[in-house]
């Protein structure tokens, strides 16, 4: 049962402060009437809100980053017309169709009319508010510019979603392809293929090798097919389980950056996420160290991750971030440069912004280059296999026809 702290008046306007076990703050007002008390305030203690909070973060649930962007966005609007943090949030948590995220709204809210900070009632939900938006909104209420600050973060996560947007978008269409490709090749080999193998049996002549070789891949198709099911299946989680480890992590990043093509893409897409968080940070007036080692862990390569906090090591042993950027392998010698030149003239936020505008340029260039390329390839390699069954099946006609002839 939750625990309220209260103050209250007696007769002789003395103020009397403790604490009242009860379900409700209404019930928690009765029980003070009744010793004889004028309540003046009768708030949900911090543990036991904390506590309640923590049950239902335990029922699970999932933010979308959308739906933190639009909930960070509307919290903007309010706070810029002026109306006060606890009225907005309870505006904004009304908008909210997501159960979960609008229950830990209301917990927010709770915490922060007990006399909380906001940023420290933000910190008890780690798995949605990540240290990034909590020291963002921090370094706000210190400064007294949280709805500008507020602004930036969430001009951040849109930033972030449409990056990832266009990247899922570039693939969505060869992966389709891909899929549907197989699965039409699959079609051929287990249900066409073997209604014409049995024609083909009836022939007292020898077969083409390429006849030969589609119509045992279609018999081991169907005789296995639920063995190769299960072993997809074993090899699909023990990779994800492998990729989870420090071994998978590393390997995974070195291959992604050795891809041809590719790995120069996913360095632009690092990049660009570092360089837009370092850029925030610094501009919402965090310390540069404790800025770079909020920005890192926005990298997913894991290769390029230890490289920035390896940067981070040094710049609190006294270099330079550039100098150190400039030494790091997997990190463009560009940038090493342009963080130099930003540190020298003291305009390093600035600088970040724009060096992360152009790799976001590249990105949209590169995933371009790769729609106009991965689709004419898909089909080229999807079609070849398909003529390829189809022709297997048609050589033993054509031989016949000429036997014929």
């Amino acid at each position: 049962m939750p625990n309220f702290v209260y103050r209250a008046k007696k007769a002789n306007a003395e103020t009397q402060e403790g604490q009242i076990v009860a379900m409700t703050r209404e019930e928690a007002v009765e029980k003070i009437n009744q010793m004889g008390l004028i309540p003046v305030t009768v708030e949900e203690s911090s543990g036991s809100a904390a506590k309640r909070r923590s049950s239902t973060v335990l029922k699970g649930g999932k933010v979308k980053s959308k739906e933190l962007y639009l909930f960070s966005r509307q919290l903007v609007n309010l706070l810029k017309s002026r109306v006060p943090i606890l009225r907005a949030l309870e505006l904004v948590g009304s908008q909210i169709k997501n159960d979960y995220f609008r229950g830990i709204v209301d917990g927010i809210r709770a915490s922060v009319r007990g006399g909380r900070s906001f940023s420290d009632c933000l910190a008890e939900y780690p798995q949605i508010f990540s240290h990034l938006y909590v020291t963002m909104v921090k370094a706000g209420e210190e400064g007294g510019s949280l709805h500008v600050t507020l602004g930036d973060v969430a001009g951040y996560l849109q930033r972030q979603n449409e990056l990832s947007s266009k990247v899922k978008t570039a693939m969505a269409y060869p992966l389709l392809m891909m899929m549907v490709g197989m699965g039409t090749v699959y079609f051929i080999l287990t249900k066409v293929m073997p209604k014409i193998a049995g024609l083909f049996s009836n022939l007292n002549q020898s077969l083409p090798m390429a006849t030969i070789i589609v119509m045992k891949v279609s018999k081991f198709l169907i005789d296995w097919s639920w063995g190769i099911f299960v072993g997809l299946i074993v090899i699909i989680f023990s990779f994800r389980k492998w990729a989870q480890s420090n071994a998978g992590k590393t390997s995974l990043s070195q291959i992604q950056l050795g891809l041809p093509f590719f790995g120069q893409f996913i360095l632009a897409v690092e990049m660009a996420r570092f360089c837009q968080t370092l850029s925030l940070l610094l501009k919402s007036g965090v310390p540069i160290v404790r800025a770079l080692k909020l920005s890192a862990p926005v990298v997913g390569n894991e290769l390029i991750q230890n490289q920035l906090f390896k940067c981070q090591e040094e710049l609190l042993a006294g270099r330079s971030l550039g100098q150190s950027l400039k030494e790091a392998s997997l990190i463009p010698e560009i940038v090493g440069h342009v963080v130099a030149i930003g540190e020298e003239s003291g305009s390093l936020e600035t600088i970040l912004n724009d060096l992360a505008e152009n790799y976001d340029t590249e990105t949209n260039e590169t995933m371009k280059v790769m729609t106009t390329l991965l689709e004419p390839l898909m089909i080229l390699v999807i079609g070849s296999l398909v003529g390829f069954i189809v022709i297997a099946m048609l050589l033993p006609i054509f031989q016949i026809n000429a036997m014929t002839n």
